[in-house]
Protein backbone atom coordinates (compact mmCIF):
# COMPACT_ATOMS: atom_id res chain seq x y z
CA UNK A 1 0.00 0.00 0.00
CA UNK A 2 1.19 3.12 -1.22
CA UNK A 3 1.96 5.92 1.88
CA UNK A 4 -0.04 9.12 1.09
CA UNK A 5 2.03 11.85 -0.42
CA UNK A 6 2.17 14.99 1.18
CA UNK A 7 3.37 17.53 -1.72
CA UNK A 8 1.25 19.23 -4.13
CA UNK A 9 2.73 16.85 -6.64
CA UNK A 10 2.12 13.70 -5.19
CA UNK A 11 -1.85 14.83 -4.39
CA UNK A 12 -1.85 15.16 -8.69
CA UNK A 13 -0.34 11.93 -9.03
CA UNK A 14 -2.90 10.01 -7.18
CA UNK A 15 -5.55 11.75 -8.86
CA UNK A 16 -3.75 11.22 -12.47
CA UNK A 17 -3.81 7.50 -11.92
CA UNK A 18 -7.37 7.55 -10.96
CA UNK A 19 -7.99 9.15 -14.61
CA UNK A 20 -8.26 12.74 -13.72
CA UNK A 21 -6.58 14.04 -17.18
CA UNK A 22 -7.08 17.77 -15.13
CA UNK A 23 -4.21 16.25 -12.80
CA UNK A 24 -2.48 15.42 -15.88
CA UNK A 25 -2.74 18.95 -17.55
CA UNK A 26 -1.70 20.60 -14.14
CA UNK A 27 1.45 18.63 -13.69
CA UNK A 28 2.46 19.21 -17.08
CA UNK A 29 2.06 22.88 -15.93
CA UNK A 30 3.89 22.91 -12.68
CA UNK A 31 6.96 21.22 -14.64
CA UNK A 32 6.96 22.50 -18.38
CA UNK A 33 9.03 25.76 -18.17
CA UNK A 34 11.72 24.35 -15.85
CA UNK A 35 12.21 20.95 -17.22
CA UNK A 36 12.35 22.04 -20.86
CA UNK A 37 15.19 24.89 -19.73
CA UNK A 38 16.63 21.76 -18.29
CA UNK A 39 17.00 20.12 -21.01
CA UNK A 40 18.26 22.78 -23.41
CA UNK A 41 21.02 23.70 -20.45
CA UNK A 42 22.37 20.20 -19.51
CA UNK A 43 21.74 18.34 -23.65
CA UNK A 44 21.93 21.22 -25.72
CA UNK A 45 19.78 19.61 -27.88
CA UNK A 46 18.72 22.66 -29.95
CA UNK A 47 14.86 22.24 -31.58
CA UNK A 48 14.24 18.83 -30.52
CA UNK A 49 14.52 19.94 -26.95
CA UNK A 50 10.82 20.70 -26.92
CA UNK A 51 10.20 17.25 -28.96
CA UNK A 52 12.21 15.67 -25.87
CA UNK A 53 10.21 17.62 -23.22
CA UNK A 54 6.57 16.17 -24.63
CA UNK A 55 8.62 12.32 -24.75
CA UNK A 56 9.77 12.91 -21.18
CA UNK A 57 6.21 14.02 -20.00
CA UNK A 58 4.47 10.79 -22.28
CA UNK A 59 6.50 8.37 -20.38
CA UNK A 60 6.25 9.54 -17.33
CA UNK A 61 2.27 9.90 -17.37
CA UNK A 62 2.36 6.11 -18.98
CA UNK A 63 4.11 4.90 -15.84
CA UNK A 64 3.42 7.04 -13.11
CA UNK A 65 1.95 3.73 -11.46
CA UNK A 66 5.73 3.64 -10.99
CA UNK A 67 6.48 6.81 -8.90
CA UNK A 68 7.22 6.59 -5.32
CA UNK A 69 6.01 9.34 -3.09
CA UNK A 70 8.60 9.40 -0.52
CA UNK A 71 10.38 10.82 -3.50
CA UNK A 72 10.04 13.82 -5.24
CA UNK A 73 8.19 13.92 -8.70
CA UNK A 74 10.38 16.33 -10.24
CA UNK A 75 13.22 13.90 -9.19
CA UNK A 76 11.09 11.36 -11.02
CA UNK A 77 10.33 13.82 -13.52
CA UNK A 78 14.10 15.02 -14.33
CA UNK A 79 15.30 11.69 -14.69
CA UNK A 80 13.12 10.37 -16.90
CA UNK A 81 14.13 13.80 -19.27
CA UNK A 82 17.47 12.67 -18.53
CA UNK A 83 17.27 8.83 -19.49
CA UNK A 84 15.11 10.29 -22.83
CA UNK A 85 18.11 12.87 -23.58
CA UNK A 86 20.76 10.45 -23.58
CA UNK A 87 18.97 7.81 -25.88
CA UNK A 88 17.90 10.76 -27.81
CA UNK A 89 21.82 12.25 -28.14
CA UNK A 90 23.49 8.15 -28.49
CA UNK A 91 20.66 7.69 -31.36
CA UNK A 92 22.05 11.05 -33.19
CA UNK A 93 25.85 9.80 -32.59
CA UNK A 94 24.96 6.87 -34.51
CA UNK A 95 22.75 8.40 -36.91
CA UNK A 96 25.57 10.80 -37.72
CA UNK A 97 27.98 7.70 -37.82
CA UNK A 98 25.59 6.13 -40.47
CA UNK A 99 24.81 9.28 -43.06
CA UNK A 100 28.70 9.76 -42.76
CA UNK A 101 29.81 6.56 -43.81
CA UNK A 102 26.54 6.51 -46.50
CA UNK A 103 27.24 10.09 -47.96
CA UNK A 104 31.18 9.45 -48.45
CA UNK A 105 31.26 6.10 -49.96
CA UNK A 106 28.87 7.15 -52.65
CA UNK A 107 32.00 9.28 -53.79
CA UNK A 108 33.51 7.72 -56.05
CA UNK A 109 37.41 10.06 -55.14
CA UNK A 110 38.27 11.60 -51.92
CA UNK A 111 39.52 15.60 -52.61
CA UNK A 112 43.14 13.75 -53.25
CA UNK A 113 41.90 11.58 -55.93
CA UNK A 114 42.66 8.59 -53.97
CA UNK A 115 40.02 5.63 -54.70
CA UNK A 116 37.51 5.12 -51.97
CA UNK A 117 37.04 1.40 -53.36
CA UNK A 118 39.88 -0.70 -52.81
CA UNK A 119 38.26 -3.75 -54.81
CA UNK A 120 34.81 -4.06 -56.78
CA UNK A 121 33.31 -5.69 -53.62
CA UNK A 122 33.46 -2.25 -51.97
CA UNK A 123 32.50 -0.41 -54.67
CA UNK A 124 29.21 -2.35 -54.75
CA UNK A 125 28.30 -2.53 -51.25
CA UNK A 126 28.88 1.06 -51.80
CA UNK A 127 26.28 1.28 -54.17
CA UNK A 128 23.83 -0.85 -52.73
CA UNK A 129 23.78 1.55 -49.86
CA UNK A 130 23.31 4.56 -52.08
CA UNK A 131 20.40 2.44 -53.63
CA UNK A 132 18.87 1.97 -50.44
CA UNK A 133 19.18 5.29 -49.11
CA UNK A 134 17.28 6.82 -52.69
CA UNK A 135 14.87 4.27 -51.61
CA UNK A 136 14.62 5.42 -48.08
CA UNK A 137 14.30 8.77 -49.36
CA UNK A 138 11.56 8.23 -51.87
CA UNK A 139 9.76 6.86 -48.82
CA UNK A 140 9.56 9.98 -46.95
CA UNK A 141 6.33 12.32 -47.02
CA UNK A 142 7.06 14.68 -49.69
CA UNK A 143 7.94 18.12 -47.56
CA UNK A 144 10.75 15.77 -46.22
CA UNK A 145 12.14 14.17 -49.45
CA UNK A 146 12.82 17.46 -50.84
CA UNK A 147 15.81 19.09 -48.26
CA UNK A 148 16.68 15.38 -47.79
CA UNK A 149 17.66 14.37 -51.78
CA UNK A 150 19.23 17.72 -51.69
CA UNK A 151 21.42 17.12 -48.05
CA UNK A 152 21.86 13.59 -48.27
CA UNK A 153 22.58 12.73 -52.04
CA UNK A 154 23.59 16.12 -53.25
CA UNK A 155 25.44 17.33 -50.63
CA UNK A 156 23.71 21.05 -50.57
CA UNK A 157 24.29 23.00 -47.14
CA UNK A 158 21.11 23.93 -45.21
CA UNK A 159 21.58 27.28 -46.73
CA UNK A 160 21.51 26.48 -50.07
CA UNK A 161 18.47 23.85 -49.66
CA UNK A 162 16.54 27.23 -47.86
CA UNK A 163 17.11 29.21 -50.96
CA UNK A 164 16.37 26.21 -53.57
CA UNK A 165 13.19 25.25 -51.39
CA UNK A 166 12.10 28.65 -50.75
CA UNK A 167 12.32 27.81 -47.12
CA UNK A 168 13.54 29.57 -44.01
CA UNK A 169 16.74 28.07 -42.95
CA UNK A 170 14.55 26.45 -39.66
CA UNK A 171 12.39 24.89 -41.23
CA UNK A 172 15.03 23.05 -43.45
CA UNK A 173 16.89 22.43 -40.27
CA UNK A 174 14.00 20.66 -38.42
CA UNK A 175 12.85 18.84 -41.97
CA UNK A 176 16.38 17.33 -42.29
CA UNK A 177 16.10 16.15 -38.74
CA UNK A 178 12.93 14.46 -39.20
CA UNK A 179 14.31 13.19 -41.88
CA UNK A 180 17.23 11.28 -40.60
CA UNK A 181 15.50 10.07 -37.72
CA UNK A 182 12.99 8.40 -40.24
CA UNK A 183 15.87 7.29 -42.70
CA UNK A 184 17.73 6.00 -39.86
CA UNK A 185 14.95 3.71 -38.55
CA UNK A 186 14.42 2.65 -42.75
CA UNK A 187 18.55 1.84 -43.53
CA UNK A 188 19.67 0.50 -40.19
CA UNK A 189 21.47 -1.88 -40.16
CA UNK A 190 23.85 -0.59 -42.20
Amino acid sequence: MRTQPHSKDGELVLLAINGEQQAFSQLMQRHKESLCTYIEREFRVGDAAEDLLLISFDKAFRHLERYNPQFAFSTWLYTIADNTCIDYLRHQKALIRAFRRITHKHEPYHSDHISVYTNPESKLIASQETARLMHAINQLKPIYRGPARLRFLQDYAYEEIAQELSLSLGAVKTRIRRAKEMLLQWTTPL
